[in-house]
């Protein structure tokens, strides 16, 4: 399968199936559900950044015309962009964010998570990202360290979506650290505490 379909279908199975529960503590507990929608996968694919190629602006339906067996959106095609390839230290190396975002639900899904942190309550934050907190996470066996960034949809009471996501680079990100005091998964109704 190719790397930006294997993209898709996780994602999808992330919208159509899983939620998260996050239970955090600074100054009292927070509960942050995560949960995922359909319209955020160009955007944290690195998809817009392929302005010089056609991919649809419908981000809706992005995911369904990259599953499609039409699909003219491999990675070979993706690969035509001049923006696709980043340098080694390039934030925006789609290619990179790609291929690791295949594996978002893992990220999220590891017990040895190395921070939690709110970077509007920090001294620096060092992005233009508009968030409300930051995980930094590492596969076990991997060592290669990703940036998710979360935000409340609507307000600070209602659900948390990914709003960005990118692999460690130059760039170290400040702020308050949380403690992850519950972890729990949601999966098609089924609880699963994971830490």
């Amino acid at each position: 399968m190719e790397k930006i379909q294997e993209c898709a279908h996780n994602f999808l199975h992330l919208v159509s199936t899983t939620k998260y529960v996050f239970h955090v503590a600074k100054r009292g507990v927070k509960v942050l559900i995560l949960d995922f929608e359909l319209k955020d996968f160009h955007h944290l694919a690195g998809l817009k950044y392929l302005d010089d190629i056609n991919i649809p602006k419908d981000k809706k339906k992005t995911i369904d015309w990259i599953l499609s067996e039409q699909s003219p959106i491999t990675d070979a095609y993706l690969a035509s962009s001049k923006h696709y390839k980043g340098k080694v230290s390039d934030e925006k190396n789609v290619e990179e964010r790609i291929s690791e975002f295949r594996y978002i639900e893992q990220y999220l899904d590891v017990d040895n998570f190395i921070r939690i942190y709110s970077p509007k309550d920090g001294p620096q934050n060092n992005s233009m990202i508009r968030c409300d907190y930051i995980i930094e996470s590492k596969l076990k066996h991997s060592n290669k360290v990703v940036y998710i960034f979360i935000k409340h949809r609507k307000g600070l009471e209602s659900p948390c979506c990914i709003v960005s996501f990118g692999v460690k680079k130059n760039t170290a990100y400040g702020g308050q650290n949380l403690y992850w005091m519950l972890k729990d998964k949601i999966v098609s109704g089924n609880r699963i505490t994971i830490y």
